[in-house]
């Protein structure tokens, strides 16, 4: 055959003929030695495909039934958080991440109350990703919070202090990147649920803002020996951000700027606590004059404390 395939005075049309025949079967015989690569491949892709659905849920918020029983007094006492996430417009000059983590035992009704709170916020959609340790779900997850556009939406991220439990610097990066990229827009709530807690670990610093449940699990001392020029540079930046909150028109009332600084600076390792327990001061001070409890814009005592209890804790 081959000797006839190259024969000169054969036809052209039979040669090339016999070279399509040929190619036809190297294809088939390539195509069948491939198929088990190729099948392999289907199946990964139908796998990982399962692996997402099981643990990515979108969900309209209003469809949701978080069982809250027992929880009136802790909602009550973040409504302003409630209202700011309700109404980012008016908070918008206040700089600070739309980011809250729960901490409490298992099995307290942490994933309820964040699903509560997107329902009291108007949020219309919550992208909950059950399992943070798959990076499958977290870019899922991340594509799909962007392209609600229009849409107020709350990323919700269950026992993620499992995956810093479990370490892994590729999947922790993405958990990182995933957060603070959707926690800068406005229309998003990122919340996320952890049964243990470290003070001033890499969970710590990511979430400003922090609600512990009764019997939360809580490890370490926060406070630190801080060398005597970081002291300084701190007692600045509280004064800074002190500054800043007057100039837009906060006041204090009850304790003068001395003792307000030097009560941040008892417990804060870094500056941006500072600016989180400012920032928070400046939220319930805005949402007790938006509701009518206050007349005007004032931090008290009782204000600050309540910041403080939710960025230091431990």
């Amino acid at each position: 055959m081959f000797a006839f395939l190259f024969d000169p005075m054969a036809g052209n049309t039979s040669a090339l003929l016999i070279t399509e025949q040929v190619l036809v079967f190297a294809v088939f015989v390539g195509s069948v030695a491939a198929l088990p690569a190729f099948i392999e491949f289907v199946t990964e892709v139908r796998k990982r495909k399962e692996r997402i659905d099981l643990s990515l849920e979108d969900e309209v918020a209003s469809s949701l039934r978080p069982r809250v029983a027992g929880m009136d007094e802790l909602l009550s006492s973040i409504a302003d958080l409630i209202d700011r996430a309700r109404n980012p417009a008016a908070y918008q000059d206040l700089k600070i991440g739309n980011e809250v983590l729960i901490i409490g035992p298992n099995q307290t009704g942490k994933k309820s109350l964040a699903q509560k709170i997107a329902q009291l916020a108007g949020m219309d959609r919550v992208v909950t990703v059950f399992n943070p340790r798959d990076s499958d779900a977290l870019a899922k997850a991340k594509s799909l919070v962007r392209g609600y556009k229009w849409q107020k939406v709350m990323l919700l991220l269950p026992r993620i202090d499992l995956a810093y439990q479990q370490g892994d610097p590729e999947v922790l990066t993405e958990l990182d990147a995933l957060i603070e990229t959707t926690s800068e827009r406005q229309n998003v709530l990122v919340a996320a649920t952890t049964v243990s807690f470290e003070a001033n670990s890499e969970l710590d610093n990511i979430f400003g803002i922090k609600l512990v449940l009764p019997g939360a699990r809580v490890g370490k001392a926060h406070k630190l020996d801080i060398p005597e020029d970081s002291q300084r540079m701190l007692a600045e930046v509280a004064t800074y951000y002190l500054n800043e909150a007057k100039r837009r028109g906060f006041v204090l009332q009850g304790l003068d700027e001395q003792k307000f600084c030097e009560r941040i600076l008892d417990s804060v390792i870094n500056p941006a606590e500072v600016e989180d327990i400012v920032a928070l001061c400046e939220t319930t001070a805005l949402y007790r004059k938006r509701s009518k409890q206050a007349t005007d814009l004032v931090f008290t005592a009782e204000i600050l404390e309540l910041a403080m209890a939710r960025v230091v804790v431990g």
